[in-house]
């Protein structure tokens, strides 16, 4: 009886990694692009900067819209786009001080919460923006600054980065409650966040 229920587990937990290896494949492909995206950005927006510098204090002529174009689009670019990327790298600052002296199993149901709960705060937001973008489209609102330009799109980027990110929160939260760790079987055992590492 032991036998069949550890291969029924065994096949389930094989299935299920593989499934996982894939959407995480996927996932961070995606999550490449919108990095790109997001360096893109950051560029243009260092070259609208020095540009718009010169031009004021050299030449007297500044770059028209500067400050709006990066303000509703490069700046949101720049940080919204690289949220998830981010997240695969472990990159985001927190502290493990405590989290890393509890038990194992303590450690990975935290951790587990601590996701999830990020995870639906950043859908809430993604809902939010693009329900916001959609509205600001359909309304055809622009800004009133010294080049117009529609704000719909600036809400449309902000939901797009926070969507992808909510999936990559899920997608850890999943592995870090099932998906065995370096150093473990698939019997058991858990391990801080600190242990899971990021997917290449």
């Amino acid at each position: 009886m032991n036998t069949a229920r550890s291969s029924v587990t065994g096949h389930f937990c094989g299935g299920w990694r593989i499934e996982m290896k894939t959407i995480k494949r996927f996932l961070a492909a995606f999550e490449n692009v919108l990095l790109i995206l997001g360096g893109l950005a950051l560029f243009i927006l260092m070259v609208l900067v020095a540009g718009d510098a010169g031009g004021r204090y050299f030449l007297n002529a500044p770059i028209s819209g500067v400050y709006e174009i990066s303000e509703f689009y490069l700046m949101v670019s720049i940080v919204f786009l690289s949220l998830a990327h981010t997240q695969r790298k472990r990159a985001h600052v927190r502290v493990e001080f405590v989290l890393d002296r509890l038990p194992i199993s303590v450690a990975r149901i935290l951790e587990f919460t601590y996701l999830m709960s990020a995870a639906i705060i950043f859908a809430l937001v993604a809902y939010v923006a693009a329900k916001n973008g959609w509205k600001n489209i359909t309304l055809n609102r622009w800004t009133t600054g010294v080049v117009a330009i529609p704000t719909g799109p600036s809400w449309l980027i902000v939901a797009l980065g926070t969507a992808v990110f909510t999936v990559r929160l899920c997608v850890d939260a999943i592995d870090t409650l099932l998906a065995p760790r370096n150093g473990e079987d698939d019997g058991g055992g858990a391990t801080t966040h600190s242990a899971i590492g990021g997917d290449t």
